[in-house]
């Protein structure tokens, strides 16, 4: 089936027009009335206008006029009439008309004309002294004592003062000031399509446009084009166009009491939209024929000179839409409801090339003055403060293949001036900082992954925009792959060892320098460097040119040693790093603080350098801390916050209703899971700590590790209770109460308790549960230095499978968060 002209031309207008107009959106269709189908933009490629992009979400279908929907149907934007805005505040203005517009009377020149009802300010000084406020009465005659009546009406104001001046010329040694101290009124009928028809009540200074605006403006359903001025009998034309448009026309003519303005119909109307700058409604005068042109000029023309291409929409006789191309600016070719539509292609840009990325000059720049990389890199005064100095990367297109060719480059080696590249037109270099060469294997949209299904869709969309993930990675897959296929490898003794892009050319102490250089252990003459680049016989005879050398930095200089892409250095180490080296006992000893660790050091031997237990020390309450111990709890804990992470997606992502959780349920979850990740582990290990077992039997003596806390705590009289109770606090110890005693002066238990998983732990670590409820519970030794603990009930957490952990988790927790305190360094 073929495809008729019209469809043609109304595709074409759909794909050369819509995009100036919309921006992307979810994929939509468009009604097109020309071809009166809905027509899909996802199809052609194109995306359809969005409601943010106008000036409010209802601007389509409120406060619109019949003629503004009808252009607004035909049109992918939709347009308002032109001119009616200047007449916006007057029907607002609630002022009297005396203070709208009272016009100062010392402005008033001679050549004013006096009619009845004007006022004149008269002052006599002299011989004669006195001032009056006369006013010119009906017949016209102005009536001043010791002065013959003056004829003034239809008389200029300066003739009147003459006469004035030389009656008073005959009074000796007076002289006569006049001024016109009152303006008369006048009555003006205003009529047709105004917000307030009606007689309206002026001043003879006033014009056109004012008695307009005292009749609040003219309707959208007026015109503005063919207002008439009706006086004594004579006509005249007004057109506020030309005083829009042209700061001219006859708006400004003063009124005459009795004067008639009429505001017809608004008549014929065409439209101009795109890319334009005063798109609008334009009303036309009867029979006229306007070119395009002539439209343009409506328009104010186009915002940009370009390459534009202009459409004409015409309505023919049988009512249907016609779609043209036009050329010639001068043709006459727009009537009574055509539209012109101003379509841009995008600008090209061809005598420039563009910087990007860590720069302090980023943005376009003239060819001619950047020729070469050389001229676009000048110094490292344009580089930005964390620059990576190894790799840049040149994007060109190919006119041939039309993609994307990506050439590297060293910044540094530009700057040192060892290498040169010439630029063409529209290439982008980029340059990155040391913070997107290291985060170059972080996939920032896979760190989002779970996160993903716990968030709205605006709330991902607000992560993947900030601007720290635009700053601190290459968003471009591209760039990111082409960077990831050069990297170099360096481990050892580098104070940041890693992976490292390359251009041609690098060199060995190019990359130690970006690595950080050599730490104090670094084995200067033994650096593996196992390369493509090195050794005799180089890619020769189908042979890999890999070979493996030590560099010794003594003798060898690593300015002259090439690394490319995939290489590998290794930086071997002369002796272990330095660390700190100690551990720390608190509490009640002679001598607490932080002791520095030797082979060998043991608990017995920590005691006696701290000047051994007080005498309120209870050292069968003391809590051991290992490092290792704290750094496992920490890994369980971040383990246990992923794993529920998973549940909680997967829950949510569950077919089954008895698996979807509430949102309270969500909330719950996703704060454990937060707690789990900020958690701080105590790392507790069950040691003895008496001085006289651990002499007595020297197998309970255990050696020390660096990082190693010890807190002896006081001869206690309390018991601890904490968890899901009302009141968590240290209750003084009695040795005939029981568990369910302590809970219950701790207020009893919340309504979250678990109480059949509460347990107690003792002074030494150990742990037993207590097996309690109301009715029933077992009686447990409670010695002096215990702490109870009423775990959580994970009932929230029903739906997440595994549940039965929840339980164990909140336990742990609340251990933790007993124990911190006490094991703070003071």
């Amino acid at each position: 089936m073929g495809i008729s002209p019209m469809r043609l031309h109304a595709l074409a207008l759909l794909i050369l027009v819509l995009p100036s107009f919309a921006r992307a959106q979810e994929p939509a269709s468009y009604y097109a009335p020309w071809m009166d189908e809905e027509v899909d933009l996802k199809q052609i490629g194109m995306q359809p206008l969005r409601m943010e992009d106008l000036d409010g979400p209802l601007e389509l279908t409120q406060n619109r006029t019949a003629l503004e929907k009808a252009y607004a149907a035909r049109l992918p934007e939709p347009v308002d009439q032109f001119g009616y805005d200047i007449f916006a505040t007057a029907a607002d203005d609630d002022a009297p008309k005396t203070q709208q517009t009272a016009k100062p009377t010392g402005l008033v020149g001679d050549d004013y004309i006096l009619s009845a009802g004007d006022t004149l300010d008269i002052t006599l000084q002299g011989q004669q002294a006195f001032r009056s406020t006369v006013t010119i009465d009906h017949k016209g005659q102005l009536i001043l004592d010791n002065f013959p009546p003056i004829a003034a009406a239809a008389r200029t104001l300066g003739e009147v003062r003459r006469d004035l001046e030389s009656e008073a010329s005959r009074l000796h040694n007076t002289e006569i000031y006049v001024s016109l101290s009152g303006i008369r009124q006048i009555g003006v009928l205003v009529v047709g399509h105004t917000e307030k028809p009606g007689r309206q009540t002026l001043t003879s200074f006033h014009t056109v446009l004012d008695a307009i605006s005292e009749a609040g403006g003219i309707d959208k359903t007026g015109s503005l084009r063919q207002i008439k001025l009706i006086r004594s009998g004579k006509t005249y034309a007004i057109d506020l166009y030309r005083l829009l448009l042209k700061n001219g026309g006859r708006a400004d003519m003063t009124l005459h009491d009795g004067d008639r303005i009429v505001v017809p119909p608004i008549g014929p109307t065409v439209a101009v939209s795109g890319f334009v700058k005063r798109p609008g409604i334009y009303e036309i005068l009867p029979g006229e024929m306007l070119s395009l042109q002539d439209m343009l000029g409506l328009g104010g023309n186009v915002i940009s000179p370009g390459k534009n291409r202009y459409i004409r929409l015409a309505m023919d006789e049988n009512g249907e839409e016609t779609v043209e191309d036009l050329d010639d600016k001068k043709s006459g070719s727009f009537r009574d409801g055509s539209i012109l539509m101003v379509a841009q292609a995008s600008a090209a840009r061809t005598d420039d090339v563009t910087l990007s990325g860590h720069t302090r000059e980023p943005g376009t720049h003239a060819f001619k003055r950047a020729k070469n990389l050389s001229d676009l890199i000048s110094g490292a005064s344009i580089l930005g403060t964390d620059i990576y100095p190894l790799i840049g990367v040149i994007e060109r297109k190919d006119p041939v293949q039309l993609t994307k060719t990506l050439l590297a480059f060293s910044p540094q080696q530009v700057l040192s001036g060892t290498f040169e590249r010439k630029l063409s037109k529209g290439d982008s270099v980029y340059l990155f900082s040391a913070t997107q060469i290291r985060n170059l294997k972080t996939a920032q949209n896979e760190t989002l992954l779970h996160e993903a299904s716990l968030t709205t869709p605006a709330q991902q969309d607000e992560q993947l925009q900030k601007p720290s993930i635009k700053d601190t990675h290459i968003t471009d897959p591209l760039i990111a792959s082409f960077l990831r296929e050069r990297e170099a490898f360096i481990r050892g003794a580098v104070r940041v060892p890693g992976a490292y892009p390359v251009a041609d050319g690098t060199t060995l102490d190019n990359l130690l320098a970006v690595a950080g250089g050599l730490t104090l252990e670094a084995h200067q003459g033994n650096i593996e460097v196992t390369s493509r680049f090195q050794g005799k016989g180089y890619q020769q005879d189908g042979r890999s040119g890999t070979r493996r050398m030590t560099v010794n930095l003594s003798s060898d200089n690593p300015a002259d040693i090439i690394i490319g892409a995939g290489d590998t250095i290794r930086v071997n180490q002369r002796f272990h790093r330095i660390e700190d080296q100690s551990v720390m006992i608190l509490g009640e000893v002679a001598h607490p603080g932080r002791y520095d660790l030797m082979p060998g050091d043991t608990v017995l031997s920590l005691m006696e350098r701290a000047g051994g237990p007080s005498a309120y020390a209870f050292p069968a309450g003391a809590i051991f801390s290992r490092a290792t111990e704290r750094k496992r709890e920490e890994k369980r804990y971040r383990a246990q916050a992923r794993d529920l992470e998973m549940k909680l997606a997967a829950s949510l992502q569950s077919v089954k209703d008895d698996k979807k959780p509430d949102m309270a349920q969500v909330s719950a979850v996703q704060n454990l899971i937060a707690e789990l990740k900020d958690a701080e582990a105590v790392g507790r290990i069950t040691v003895e700590m008496d001085p006289g077992m651990l002499i007595s039997d020297p197998e309970l003596n255990m050696l020390l590790e660096a990082g190693d806390k010890i807190y002896i705590p006081k001869r206690p009289l309390t018991v601890r209770v904490a968890g899901e109770v009302l009141s968590p606090a240290a209750l003084q110890f009695r040795k005939n109460k029981d568990a369910y005693d302590y809970i219950n002066e701790a207020g009893g238990t919340t309504y979250y308790a678990d109480k059949g998983r509460s347990f107690v732990i003792y002074p030494d670590g150990s742990a037993q549960p207590l097996h309690m409820s109301s009715w029933e519970h077992s009686a447990v030794m409670i010695p002096p230095g215990s702490t109870i603990i009423v775990p959580r009930d994970p009932e929230p957490f029903s739906f997440l499978d595994g549940v039965e952990r929840i339980s164990q988790i909140f336990a742990n927790l609340a251990i933790s968060g007993i124990y911190i305190d006490d094991l703070a360094d003071d």
